[in-house]
C-alpha cells in the first residue's frame, strides 16, 4: 500500500453532494468521501451516503497525457456490460462538467468482495489457488465472448491492425514522457516491431488491462463478482488481454507488482502458464499450440510506457500515489521481462490459427 499525493482533485463535498442527488439515480445524503490508498492512474474514493456506498473514480489533477484517464469509456463500458455475462459494478452517473470537482468522474455501486494483489495468492489456502485462476479466465473468456454489436460496442475501436496501431501510441507516449529514451527500451520495440503479428484476427473487446488485482472475488475467494478498471479497454486481439494476464507472471515476486519469476508453481498449488494459456484458448475455439512470447513481451513494452508516464507525473508532482515515481523508475524491470520472454526459444513469426467462436 501507498500513500496518496497531492494529484487528486479537492472535493468539494456539499457541491459534489448537491450534483449527486440531482444526477445519479437513487443517491441521497452525501456523508463523506474517503480516498483509497493505492493506485497509479486515477483517484478513488469510497463515498458513504444515506443511501449506501459508492466508489467515486476521478481523473488525476493536473496535465494529463492525450487519450489518458478515459473514464468516459470506462463509464461507457460499465453502462453496456449490464446487459451482459460479465459482472461489473452498476454506473450510477458520469460526470463532464469540470464545476463540480474540477475533473471528469464517475460513481459506481460498491461491491463488497476480495482483490488478490499478489499473484502467488499467500493468503489463499493451496488447495484452492487453482480455482482462482481458473475463474480468473474464464472471466477472461466471457469478456472475449462478448457480443459488441448487441451491446451497442462495435464502434468502441478500430478494426484490423490492432497491435501494428497500439505499438505507435504507446511509443508515442513513452517518447513524450520521457524524451531522453532508454536504450533496452529502444531494442524492445525494435524487437516487437520485426515481429509484428500481421494476419486477420478475431476481434473482440479487450479489457486492456487483463490482471489477477482487476478483479473482484466472491468471500470464498473462487468466483468472480465484478471486473474492474476498464480505462484502456477497446476492440482487438483476444491474445493481448490474455498475453498482459501471462506477461505480469514473469516479473519478480519482490517487484512492486509482483510476478512469480522463478517460484516452483507445482509446489505452492498454482497451475503454469501453459495450463491457463490452453484453457483460454480451447474455450475460444484457437488453437492451442499458440506461442504466446509476442503477446507477453508486448504487454511488458505497454507496462514500460505506462511507467515511463509515471515517472514524468512524478516529476511534475501530479502522480496519483508515491509508488509512480518508484514504477516509474524502475521502467528496465518491464523491459528486461519482455526481451527475457522473447528469448526464451525461437522467435514467433505469426499469430496462431484462429477461428471466431
Amino acid at each position: 500500500m501507498t500513500a496518496s499525493v497531492v494529484s487528486a482533485p479537492p472535493l468539494d463535498l456539499a457541491r459534489l453532494g448537491r450534483y449527486l442527488e440531482a444526477q445519479a439515480p437513487g443517491f441521497r445524503g452525501l456523508r463523506s468521501a474517503e480516498r483509497f490508498v493505492g493506485g497509479n492512474s486515477n483517484p478513488i474514493w469510497r463515498v458513504e451516503a444515506d443511501s449506501g456506498c459508492y466508489i467515486l473514480r476521478t481523473q488525476p489533477a493536473g496535465e494529463l497525457l492525450k487519450s489518458a484517464h478515459a473514464l468516459d469509456r470506462e463509464a461507457r463500458i460499465l453502462t453496456a456490460l449490464q446487459r451482459s455475462a460479465v459482472p461489473v459494478p452498476r454506473l450510477r452517473v458520469l460526470c463532464n462538467d469540470l464545476d463540480v470537482v474540477g475533473v471528469q468522474f464517475y460513481l459506481m455501486d460498491f461491491v463488497e468482495g476480495v482483490v488478490h494483489r499478489h499473484v502467488g495468492l499467500p493468503t489463499v489456502p493451496r488447495d484452492r489457488r487453482r480455482a482462482v485462476y481458473e475463474a480468473a479466465i474464464d472471466s477472461l473468456v466471457a469478456i472475449h465472448r462478448a457480443d459488441v454489436e448487441a451491446l451497442g460496442l462495435a464502434d468502441f475501436g478500430r478494426p484490423g491492425n490492432y497491435f501494428e496501431r497500439q505499438l505507435h501510441r504507446w511509443k508515442q507516449q513513452y517518447r513524450a514522457a520521457m524524451p531522453e529514451g532508454s536504450a533496452p527500451m529502444d531494442a524492445l520495440i525494435a524487437r516487437l516491431e520485426a515481429l509484428m503479428p500481421r494476419e486477420g484476427h478475431p476481434v473482440v473487446l479487450l479489457h486492456g488491462d487483463s490482471r489477477l488485482d482487476n478483479l473482484m472475488f466472491d468471500a470464498s475467494g473462487c468466483r468472480v463478482i465484478a471486473v474492474l478498471d476498464w480505462e484502456l479497454s477497446t476492440l482487438g486481439h483476444p491474445l493481448a488481454d490474455l498475453g498482459q494476464f501471462l506477461g505480469v507472471q514473469e516479473l519478480p515476486p519482490d517487484y512492486l507488482l509482483p510476478g512469480l519469476r522463478g517460484v516452483d508453481r507445482a509446489a505452492q498449488g498454482l497451475p503454469t502458464q501453459d495450463e491457463l494459456a490452453h484453457r483460454y484458448l480451447r474455450a475460444m475455439g484457437m488453437d492451442p499450440r499458440a506461442d504466446m512470447r509476442f503477446y507477453k513481451a508486448f504487454a511488458m513494452f505497454r507496462q514500460a510506457s505506462m511507467s515511463a508516464g509515471l515517472r514524468r507525473r512524478a516529476a511534475l508532482g501530479t502522480a496519483v500515489a508515491e509508488s509512480a515515481l518508484a514504477f516509474g523508475n524502475t521502467l528496465d524491470v518491464f523491459v528486461l521481462a519482455g526481451l527475457d520472454i522473447l528469448d526464451g526459444g525461437a522467435a514467433p513469426s505469426s499469430t496462431p490459427t484462429e477461428t471466431t467462436t
